[in-house]
């Protein structure tokens, strides 16, 4: 078989200490959303408090109903690559591939096959390897996005006036715009919004994949992990 990349996210983590690092993205092109159990949403990663476990979460399936499924015809993939520094052009690739069938039963591999998972991952606790090192869940979850659409519209449309009020730009053909009261462009004042400014996801759930891995095996080219996830269509070739 040979593989389609469907959905992309991307992230870096720094397995020296414990932060977070996230990708939200909603509201795709009309091909992605015509795939719903394929097109991501949001990809999270952060390390555990005692920094022995990286974690990862992906979610799927914007605005998922209480009966959303993971795509059978898809592969979901967590790529890393860890490397000693940051400026470093060497770094070692390591693929956690997960796969649904049916039943919605999944079956997992960090690496290789030495650390595989495979069942029933829809329980509160997940699933573990024979090994020990590895965890999933896999099922409905609230979407953990904060996102204001109108807030987002109305700063898109503040930005065409302004920048459509500047005649030329510089050499590189960038224009300055007007600074209002508060040190704020109009753009920046439409995106902030009112006060709360409402979670157009706030009532949303999403298929939510999340995985528990000792960091042993994530970073094995150095303490700097870089993490991208992605979907991929299964088509056969034969």
């Amino acid at each position: 078989m040979r593989l389609l990349g469907r959905s992309f996210a991307l992230g870096l983590l720094m397995m020296l200490t414990a932060p977070s690092v996230q990708a939200i993205d909603h509201q795709d092109s009309a091909s992605a959303t015509a795939a719903p159990a394929a097109d991501i949403t949001d990809l999270f990663s952060w390390m555990s408090t005692d920094g022995s476990k990286v974690i990862l979460a992906l979610t799927v399936t914007p605005n998922a109903a209480a009966n959303a499924k993971f795509a059978t015809d898809s592969l979901y993939v967590f790529h890393t690559s860890s490397r000693a520094t940051i400026s470093s052009t060497s770094a070692v690739l390591t693929d956690i591939v997960c796969a649904f069938d049916d039943s919605q039963r999944i079956a997992c591999v960090v690496g290789d096959a030495s650390t595989a998972i495979s069942g029933d991952a829809s329980v509160a606790t997940g699933i573990a390897s024979s090994n020990g090192k590895a965890r999933v869940f896999a099922g409905l979850r609230k979407d953990p996005s904060f996102v204001s659409i109108a807030n987002l519209d109305a700063m898109k449309s503040a930005a065409k006036v302004s920048l459509a009020a500047v005649p030329t730009g510089d050499a590189a053909g960038c224009k300055a715009v007007t600074i209002l009261g508060g040190g704020k462009t109009s753009a920046q004042t439409a995106l902030q919004g009112a006060t709360p400014s409402p979670n157009t996801f706030a009532t949303s759930n999403v298929l939510a994949l999340v995985m528990e891995i000792d960091r042993t095996l994530l970073s094995r080219g150095g303490p700097i992990l870089a993490v991208w996830g992605a979907t991929h269509k299964k088509v056969k070739t034969n």
